[in-house]
């Protein structure tokens, strides 16, 4: 859990209700500054987290044994290897540099993903050359990639129960498969409550002279801000190691700051 709880919700929808003029009171100087404190206060804590995860990923990397890439063009090896290895080194080494350089907390759960998924890909490597069958990757909650896995949405226990629920499937049932969901956040959205997403911290123009700065789900940063919103924080698609080492996460940033 990234922070307490959604306890900013509130203020988040009576802000999103307020006509313009009434924005600034609406969110009081108090409210902002408890609103920073909560998101710093949680930024440490979870750069600490991601800080060790990545540490121990490296540790891993580093004492791991690379394919031979004579064997594999010789047609003795495994073909994939080569390119996966080098996507799971690209990966960590993007995970190092959203530790070093990350402006919110979507950056620093990034690092996380992306430190995980070089993981995966280095053992989906070392299985097939044991020639044993790949591991398969963990799918990652939507609302919150640091969460626990998501349930698999084709599992036979989840079919069976799609199919014993058909008949009385409603918006919140719906709502509920729309996305990749940890069991808890899943629970959460079919109680019709407020799933512990993750938090960004984004800028919101209250008035012609006063901008604050509010948390909101960070699925719901505009993308120009962020690489972030649509792959949760790069658990789905290969682009992501090559965009941060591009720097594309600064550019975004710095857009949000100039917003």
């Amino acid at each position: 859990m990234v922070l307490k709880r959604w306890w900013f919700v509130d203020s988040l929808r009576s802000l999103d209700s307020a006509v313009p003029g009434q924005r600034g009171a609406e969110l009081s100087k108090e409210r902002q500054q408890l609103v920073l404190e909560e998101w710093a206060a949680a930024r440490e804590r979870l750069e600490r987290l991601v800080s060790a995860r990545v540490t121990a990923v490296g540790d891993v990397l580093g004492a791991a044994e690379l394919p031979r890439a004579s064997s594999a063009e010789s047609g003795g090896g495994d073909p994939l290897a080569a390119s996966d290895c080098a996507w799971a080194l690209d990966a960590f080494q993007a995970a190092g540099k959203l530790l070093d350089e990350a402006a919110d907390l979507p950056d620093l759960a990034a690092a996380s993903v992306l430190a995980d998924r070089a993981i995966e890909r280095f053992a989906a490597v070392q299985a097939r050359a044991a020639g044993q069958p790949a591991p398969k990757a963990a799918r990652r909650c939507f609302y919150n990639p640091l969460h626990t896995a998501a349930e698999d949405a084709h599992s036979p226990v989840r079919k069976q129960h799609r199919q014993r629920a058909r008949r009385r499937t409603g918006p919140r049932e719906a709502a509920a498969d729309r996305r990749p969901a940890c069991p808890s956040c899943r629970r959460a959205i079919l109680a019709g409550q407020t799933p512990d997403v993750l938090p960004a911290l984004v800028p919101v123009k209250l008035s012609r002279l006063r901008t604050a700065q509010v948390l909101v789900p960070y699925y719901s940063v505009p993308q120009q801000w962020s690489l972030w919103s649509l792959c949760a924080c790069g658990a789905y698609g290969d682009e992501w190691p090559s965009l941060v080492l591009r720097g594309e996460h600064r550019k975004r940033a710095r857009a949000a700051r100039k917003a």
